[in-house]
């Protein structure tokens, strides 16, 4: 697993690289070259190459460095502040990541490269809450008895499939006129995600268990109320408590998910006469149910979407590899998050060349000004990747641009 190293740490390495003239590896887009450490301080790294081959690189150029320290491979991120006769000036790295175990190296991309996708949300003005997440409209993998040949057999084979969990289900939709009313619904409606009550005598869940996000976890559904809580007292708790005593035992509310709008939910409870705590076995009958009748609604175009084709979406990429990217986007026009494993139709453009290439979301984390997502490439042709590895790398043999633990240094 990689680590950072820590600042006493970094120090001594460094100072110990500078003594022997430590060799380093440096990638910009569509270059590379051998350097050595020669000094280093607070504010710079001093490293020097052939002069011929350090005039490929800028200043204020950033670049991907690599290093060995007594057989720990580490690598840093750092901006080129000026280069004078082989002599290149770093600005001294912040972070440096020792034990790297990524497939591909990864570079930050030409300033003439651009990126573009497509939200299939985006001329979908429809009268329904809005979620904070977006999610594609897809037919999921579902369990033996839902039958999805229609609309009507897949509501018919969840009347007949529900009551292996719970002692009644229904379907809630929100129409013209109805809208979230409980704390429950609201909850479900701003979240998009399931809100699962396993028992009214105990709090929810403190931890998704899905990688995608599918749960309202306790400490979400605080933070939704806010500090009201503290003098007032939380209001799920409150429902929670009406709800024990009028012999509820547990409940699920599972979103009805068109994209980012939440057009109804999935309703299972368990009371007096059922008295089973409904779990995840429970919600993933939900979940599967729900995904399929949307599914299975915009087919039908119960939507009424229209068939303009979206505006693209242009992200900034923070750096670039033959398998995948950092992108980011910006919170203030970019209003919801990309769920977890959401696949994405994107455009890479570079010079004259043009590369679709279809991405998976697989890492979401943000600031407060920008949302970045980690974005894995699937299903691409040879020819893609070795025009993204010409292009990063500018070496057609791939021997060096490949495994980060593999190239000599």
């Amino acid at each position: 697993m990689s680590n950072l190293v820590t600042g006493i740490e970094k120090e001594f390495i460094f100072k110990q690289l500078a003594k022997t003239g430590g060799r380093v590896l440096l990638y910009g887009p569509g270059k590379h070259l051998y350097a050595a450490i020669k000094d280093f301080d607070k504010e710079h790294l001093q490293l020097e190459a052939l002069a011929h081959h350090a005039e490929q690189f800028k200043p204020w150029e950033m670049v991907s460095v690599y290093c060995n320290y007594v057989d720990q491979r580490m690598t840093f991120i750092a901006k080129i502040r000026k280069i004078v006769n082989g002599r290149m000036f770093l600005v001294f790295p912040k972070d440096v990541l020792k034990a790297p175990k990524r497939r591909s190296v990864r570079v930050t991309p030409p300033q003439e490269l651009k990126v573009e996708f497509y939200m299939n949300n985006q001329h979908v003005v429809l009268d329904y809450p809005e979620s904070c997440e977006y999610s594609e409209v897809e037919m999921p993998m579902v369990q033996d008895g839902l039958d999805v040949s229609s609309i009507s057999a897949l509501m018919d084979s969840f009347k007949q499939r529900y009551e292996l969990y719970a002692g009644y289900g229904a379907l809630v939709m929100f129409q013209k006129g109805r809208k979230p009313e409980t704390i429950e619904e609201r909850l479900v409606a701003h979240f998009g995600r399931a809100l699962l009550v396993p028992s009214t005598q105990s709090p929810l869940p403190t931890e998704d268990p899905y990688a995608d996000g599918r749960i309202i976890t306790q400490r979400m559904a605080d933070a939704y109320e806010g500090p009201s809580i503290f003098l007032e007292g939380a209001s799920l708790e409150k429902s929670r408590l009406i709800k024990s005593s009028q012999g509820i035992v547990s409940e699920i509310y599972c979103p009805l998910l068109f994209y980012q709008y939440v057009v109804g939910y999935v309703y299972l409870r368990n009371d007096s006469e059922h008295r089973v705590c409904l779990d995840f076995q429970a919600l993933d009958f939900s979940w599967e149910f729900a995904r399929a009748l949307a599914f299975k609604l915009n087919q039908n175009n119960y939507f009424k979407v229209s068939e303009k084709k979206p505006d693209p979406c242009v992200p900034s990429v923070l750096d670039l590899s033959v398998e995948g990217m950092l992108m980011s986007l910006p919170k203030r026009s970019f209003k919801v998050n990309i769920k977890k494993n959401t696949v994405l139709n994107m455009l890479i453009r570079y010079m004259e060349d043009q590369l679709d290439i279809k991405a998976r979301v697989v890492r979401h984390f943000d600031d407060t000004e920008n949302d970045y997502y980690g974005m894995f490439f699937i299903g691409n042709e040879k020819n893609i990747a070795d025009k993204l590895r010409f292009l990063l790398y500018a070496d057609e043999t791939a021997v060096l641009p490949c495994n980060e633990q593999s190239f000599s240094l």
